[in-house]
């Protein structure tokens, strides 16, 4: 066998191919779980967010609120452009907002109204979608306003009420 014949047997059509067969498939999975992986990614970073904050490390508790908030940006864009949209995705990522927007910044601000807030206005939003904007502040940002106090080891009560109030409020916010 020439050196030719080797080259003509690994350049020519490999449709029949079991490896390629499988890498196709292991593509087409890993497609169609790249945006809830995103969302679960979310979710594990608000929940290390919470133990963080539990243990007294409230700048490392913030870094994972800013982590998840990388997350929770890609997901919904990862799941359109893939036109793998789905409700299950659609509640799976407004429960992973709830810890990692909600839960988490409660407990890093010692604020209850972060999270009654944030879980009723993401409430209000499944079940009354808007297109090109959105009703009060979304919960990502009132989060990511508490992460970003508390890398300085600054919380008032009152940006917390104020942030609270926003996003329960009819204030349009446009989408971006």
């Amino acid at each position: 066998m020439s050196n030719t014949d080797e080259i003509e047997i690994k350049t020519s059509p490999s449709s029949d191919n079991v490896y390629v067969k499988l890498i196709d498939e292991y593509g087409r999975k890993l497609r169609l779980s790249a945006p809830n992986a995103l969302t679960l990614g979310n979710l594990a970073c608000g929940l290390f967010s919470l133990i963080m904050a539990m243990n007294g490390l409230h700048r490392f508790s913030a870094l994972f609120i800013f982590i998840a908030a990388a997350c929770d940006f890609f997901d919904g864009r990862v799941a359109r452009m893939l036109g793998l949209t789905t409700k299950i995705g659609a509640q799976l990522d407004s429960l992973a907002d709830v810890v990692s927007f909600g839960v988490a910044p409660t407990i890093l601000a010692y604020s209850i109204s972060q999270c009654l807030a944030g879980a009723w206005r993401l409430a209000r939003f499944n079940v009354n979608p808007t297109e090109g904007h959105f009703i009060g502040l979304p919960i990502p940002a009132a989060g990511l306003t508490v992460a970003f106090l508390a890398i300085f080891s600054y919380v008032s009560p009152l940006i917390m009420i104020a942030l609270a109030a926003l996003m329960v409020s009819k204030i349009d916010v446009p989408k971006f």
